[in-house]
């Protein structure tokens, strides 16, 4: 047989193959379709929008505590839920999450009232459910930083949940020491029917560290380590309920189905850029001055917030991305913060007690903390359309923005979009996004695109 006949043969047998270089081929990036609706009210932020019925939209303002209903042309809104106590439904003073819930409801997550709301397409309150219980807390059902709940196939809740960490003794000088909370968390799942918990999958989360000490006068010290951005996992739960969890080691997706069994789609293509030592410290330099100067504004944030009230600050731990409009928390690479009050005797008047808030000193990191390439995406950063497909904003920037990577339930990009600057997305009807866009002044609208 003679080269020329093998070749033949060779092409032949290559012809009857679906090659999945060629099939995995990503396609250009292209701009989101235009821009049909833009809504007049002014928000605080656009956390999460729900299309329901009629094509109206709820919407989760967390900057300022609000839920408002738009109609269908976003032109007018009213007020479901409120923080001022102007309404009869009160939003709380925590932070509360938005989701889609079956039919065309959507479904209202209160964390300071402990309780999850039914809302109907007219903005009534069809009925109240008890929330399940969160292993980590509140913030593990507060949606955007974590990962945005969902309901599978079988109707249970999926949601972030924390490991928990045991806390190590002190140390005969009275110090705490370094706390390093583990680099894995559950997305767990909760039965409305049986009020049963269990653990859906296991995801990789940025790595963290605290060290608590205290000085010779007794006053508290805390420095944390600011972690450039490091490989993550992230999850969404897409329309048909299934689960699908992202993996950054290999940037390919797990996904678990209605039947309870995992499968697992290829290795999805990705331009994999190598960091060098420069571009490595670089990193480290300007992720701990970016998270420095976070901790540095926290107390004035925290202040604005509760309306510029005196007093004690409470504690508290934020993580998220932030860095664009309707996001919430902050933050360099998904770092968390805390800042930690502690109360000391005295005051202004005889008994009066006051407070200190202590602003956590940022320490850089090692080289080795940094990883060899550049994580594909970060935390939060996958999101579920209306047609079962998965939105992955990618760490790859195009004049200055990521890029959407829109993946389908084969595990294939079958689509890359960029959205206009200052945008990030809040929400999906079908064919459509929903958007927060954040003007010049800082105040933030909410927008209607065509996907396409």
């Amino acid at each position: 047989m003679n080269a020329r006949v093998i070749i033949a043969g060779v092409a032949a047998a290559l012809a009857t193959l679906d090659p999945p270089c060629r099939a995995q081929q990503p396609p250009p990036v292209r701009p989101l379709g235009p821009i049909t609706n833009v809504a007049r009210d002014s928000l605080a932020s656009v956390a999460a929008a729900v299309e329901v019925a009629g094509g109206r939209v709820y919407v989760n303002d967390i900057g300022a505590r609000r839920l408002l209903l738009f109609d269908s042309t976003l032109d007018r809104a009213v007020v479901v839920a409120d923080s001022a106590g102007e309404t009869s439904n009160t939003y709380g003073s925590l932070p509360a999450t938005l989701l889609p819930y079956h039919g065309d409801s959507a479904l209202f997550i209160t964390p300071g009232a402990l309780s999850m709301e039914v809302l109907t397409p007219a903005g009534a309150v069809a009925r109240v459910m008890a929330m399940p219980p969160s292993s980590g807390g509140i913030p593990a059902l507060i949606g955007s930083i974590f990962g945005t709940p969902g309901f599978d196939a079988r109707g249970r809740l999926v949601y972030f949940s924390p490991i928990r960490m045991v806390p190590p003794p002190r140390s005969p000088s009275g110090d705490i020491p370094r706390l390093e909370p583990p680099d894995s968390a559950f997305v767990v799942r909760f039965d409305f029917a049986t009020r049963t918990l269990d653990t859906a999958a296991a995801i990789r989360i940025p790595k963290t560290s605290v060290a608590v000490s205290r000085d010779d006068q007794g006053r508290f010290r805390i420095s944390m380590m600011a972690f450039p951005p490091r490989t993550v996992d992230d999850w969404a739960v897409t329309s048909d309920g299934a689960l699908a969890v992202v993996r950054g080691q290999d940037y390919h997706v797990d996904w678990l189905g209605a039947d309870g069994s995992w499968t697992s789609t290829p290795r999805m293509p990705y331009a994999w850029e190598r960091l060098s030592d420069d571009e490595k410290t670089a990193l480290i330099d300007s992720t701990a001055k970016a998270m420095q100067m976070m901790m540095d504004s926290m107390p004035a944030r925290m202040q604005r917030a509760s309306g510029g009230a005196a007093g004690p600050v409470a504690a508290s731990s934020e993580a998220g991305r932030g860095a664009a409009a309707g996001t919430a928390g902050g933050g360099a690479g998904g770092a968390g913060m805390i800042i930690m009050t502690v109360p000391r005797p005295g005051g202004a008047g005889p008994g009066a007690p006051s407070s200190t808030s202590i602003v956590p000193t940022v320490v850089r990191a090692e080289l080795a903390d940094v990883p060899d390439y550049r994580p594909p995406f970060g935390q939060g950063a996958v999101r579920a359309d209306r047609d079962g497909n998965l939105w992955i904003r990618t760490s790859k920037q195009v004049d200055g923005r990521p890029v959407y990577d829109v993946v389908n339930r084969n595990g294939e990009i079958t689509d890359r979009v960029q959205l206009r600057p200052f945008r990030t997305i809040a929400g999906f009807g079908p064919g459509v996004v929903y958007m927060g866009v954040r003007d010049s002044t800082g105040v933030t609208h909410l927008e209607r695109a065509r996907i396409k």
